[in-house]
Order: C-alpha cells, then sequence, then structure tokens
C-alpha cells in the first residue's frame, strides 16, 4: 500500500495515469472520478481495484485520498486544484494550469498562501530523454544564443487560437524557458491559416531576458508527429535526438518512418514524470515544474495569441512572483 491517489478525468490521459500509477512503487490509485465515463470507466475501476465516482468536485477533497491528478479538461483545472490545495491534498496537475492568466494566478496566489509547494504541473518534456541529454551536452557550452523547436501536429480537425498556443505550443514555450533558464520578454508571431480560419502554421520569435533569441515553428497538420530542439551556444550547437526508426527502402531510396502519435512520442516522459511525482509525496514539498511555470507559460501564451492576431511584436508583460517560486 501506498500514498491513496484519485485520478480526476478518465479520458486517454487519465487513463493512462491510472494505469502507470498502479504499477508505481508507493502510490495506490483508490478513486477514479469522471462525470461522462460510464462503464468505460467502471471497468477501468474493476481493473485497478479503485472506487469510481461521477462527482469530481469531491474527488479532489475526499478524505480517503492523499493526492490528485487532475486530468480533466483544461478550463477546470485552476478550480479544481484550488479545491483539492485547500483541503491537503498533494496535486500533479496536467497543462495548462489554466485557461486564462487571472487563473493562473489565483493558484499561483493559493499555493503561495500555503506557504509550500504542493502541486507539480505536467510539463512532462522536463522528464524526457532528448531533452535531459541535450540539458547535459549544453553544460559549459558558454552563454546561450539561439533556441529552435520545432513541433510538428497531426490533427486534421481545425482548432482555435487558444486551443493550439495553450495546449501545444505551451509545451514548446516551457522548453525554451527551462532550457534555458531565462524568461520570455517579448514575441512576435507569424501564421497562416486553414481555410476556415483555424491556426494551421505558426512561427513564433521569442524575445529572451539573457539576450538568446528563441524560436518556434509550429505545424498543426503535418505528415508525422515530431518534436525537435536545437541549441546554439558561444562554443557549439546540440541537437536533441528522436527516438530510433525503423527503415523503409523502396526504390533504391531509403525511408525513415515516423509516427503519427503524439502519446508514444513521450510516453516514457509522462512514466518518468509520475514516478518523480510519487516518490515527491514522501518529501515535504512537491518538485518538478511548478504553478509559477504554469501562470509564466499562460501569460506567453495569451501575448502569442495577440501577436498571431495583430502580426505585431507583443511584448510579455512578468507576473509578480511570490517568494515562495524564488
Amino acid at each position: 500500500m501506498g500514498h491513496r491517489i484519485a485520478v480526476i478525468g478518465c479520458g486517454g490521459m487519465g487513463t493512462f495515469h491510472a494505469r502507470t500509477l498502479a504499477e508505481i512503487r508507493g502510490a495506490e490509485v483508490a478513486l477514479l472520478a469522471d462525470p461522462f465515463g460510464g462503464d468505460r470507466v467502471a471497468a477501468l475501476g474493476a481493473e485497478l481495484g479503485a472506487a469510481v465516482s461521477e462527482d469530481v468536485a469531491a474527488a479532489a477533497v475526499s478524505d480517503d485520498i492523499d493526492a490528485v491528478v487532475i486530468a480533466s479538461p483544461d478550463e477546470t483545472h485552476a478550480e479544481l486544484t484550488r479545491a483539492a490545495m485547500a483541503a491537503g491534498k498533494r496535486v500533479l496537475c496536467e497543462k495548462p494550469l489554466a485557461t486564462t492568466v487571472d487563473d493562473a494566478r489565483s493558484v499561483v496566489d493559493a499555493e503561495a498562501a500555503l506557504g509550500r509547494r504542493v502541486v507539480q504541473l505536467g510539463f512532462m518534456r522536463e522528464y524526457d530523454l532528448p531533452h535531459t541529454q541535450l540539458l547535459a551536452a549544453l553544460d559549459g557550452g558558454g552563454p546561450l544564443h539561439l533556441l529552435r523547436a520545432v513541433h510538428r501536429n497531426t490533427n486534421a480537425d481545425s482548432r482555435t487560437d487558444l486551443a493550439v498556443v495553450g495546449q501545444s505550443v505551451v509545451h514548446d514555450l516551457h522548453s525554451l524557458r527551462f532550457i534555458s533558464g531565462q524568461e520570455i520578454v517579448a514575441v512576435t508571431a507569424y501564421s497562416r491559416r486553414r481555410d476556415d480560419g483555424g491556426l494551421r502554421h505558426l512561427t513564433l520569435t521569442c524575445e529572451l531576458a539573457g539576450g538568446a533569441l528563441g524560436m518556434i515553428e509550429f505545424d498543426d497538420d503535418g505528415f508525422a508527429y515530431e518534436v525537435l530542439v536545437e541549441v546554439t551556444a558561444e562554443r557549439g550547437t546540440v541537437t536533441t535526438a528522436g527516438p530510433v526508426r525503423a527503415l523503409e527502402r523502396r526504390d533504391a531510396a531509403i525511408r525513415t518512418t515516423i509516427g503519427r502519435d503524439w502519446f508514444g512520442w513521450f510516453a516514457e516522459a509522462y512514466r518518468m514524470q509520475d514516478a518523480a511525482w510519487v516518490r515527491s509525496l514522501d518529501d515535504d514539498a512537491a518538485s518538478g515544474p511548478s504553478t509559477w511555470d504554469g501562470l509564466v507559460a499562460q501569460v506567453v501564451v495569451e501575448a502569442a495569441i495577440a501577436s498571431a492576431t495583430t502580426g505585431e511584436r507583443t511584448a510579455v508583460t512578468p507576473p509578480r512572483r511570490p517568494d515562495l517560486f524564488v
């Protein structure tokens, strides 16, 4: 037996969290909460030996659980995280922390009022092997000059600007921050839209506080899913290594097969993230990506959307950083 955990929201991501946590020493999946899960969540509960509820609000504050994973729709993250914190629970919240800056700030302020970190945010790229290898290879490379992030998605259906930037590009924005250790102070977006007005291509130039330049190249409907990062420093350039791919030989040519599944690309990173979160439950405070990271990311998301709308350079006004996150 271990820490009793409730998983709130049992769609694809929540189901993966539940099954992953069930395999981690020190974790017990005690409760699954989803108002729309029906027979599917009931079957998952039977598989894992977990209780099942449709009341997500009650699950977040239940006396029977010690910690909460929030994998419900984006717009519910802030409210559920605040409720769980107020009830004394530790939280792993999927990104984004919120869908507005005000909601994200309310979570940060609530955690700061507690005086200790209790929330880890699901920016799982910090646990991704290619990203951690890149960071290690940059050691001793000197000041950073240019960070380039390429993100190819496979969404055939049109999405809003908030969905594209707040759900997908937000990962790349966080990558620029945690790799460089610098805040983004201005963004300039160049976009190409689908016939129905949805955002298809986005190129985002990010000016960083330490003088480095960040470039994000995003395609929402590419031929395959792929994430690559390249960093140029004073004494060299480092590029992330992709996963091992099968080679296809046809007509005397060698082709590389790239999958279309974003989840498969980062499945191991999610497992590493969940294991790190469970280990942190034995400590006095949470570790890993924080609610502060979520707030800063949301501020940049809104600036990027504004720039994509106007085509103009948009300054990023940093929020006040509570002492807890200094």
